[in-house]
């Protein structure tokens, strides 16, 4: 009987619990600009979103990529057609030194 309370509970838990996001900003909206510093590498990659919402706690309305970053091209790329193209993304991203926005994973939205 013990053991049939302990697996209800456990399943309980594995359907009502959600996954917690290690990130310190996850926003959603369109891509209206994007930056490009020439050396790729002093915030090298910016994107700013419609109504410039702060991208992470405590940080600008502007999120970045280094093009040292080792998926930068796959990234970007994928910014800008969502840019181009008017699509909505989610830019999960992590408050570094210096108070940046550092963009961590980024999920293109279908069309709606």
């Amino acid at each position: 009987m013990m053991r049939l309370v302990g697996l209800f509970i456990a399943t309980c838990f594995t359907f009502i619990s959600t996954p917690v996001l290690a990130w310190d900003g996850a926003v959603t909206g369109k891509v209206i600009q994007i930056d490009i510093e020439p050396s790729g590498t002093n915030y090298g990659f910016r994107v700013y979103f419609h109504s410039l919402p702060t991208m992470c706690t405590a940080g600008p309305s502007w999120a970045y990529l280094n093009s040292t970053e080792p998926n930068y091209q796959a990234i970007a790329s994928a910014l800008m057609l969502a840019y181009s193209s008017g699509k909505s993304v989610i830019i999960y991203s992590n408050l570094e030194a210096g108070s940046y926005c550092k963009i961590g994973y980024v999920t293109l939205l279908p069309p709606t």
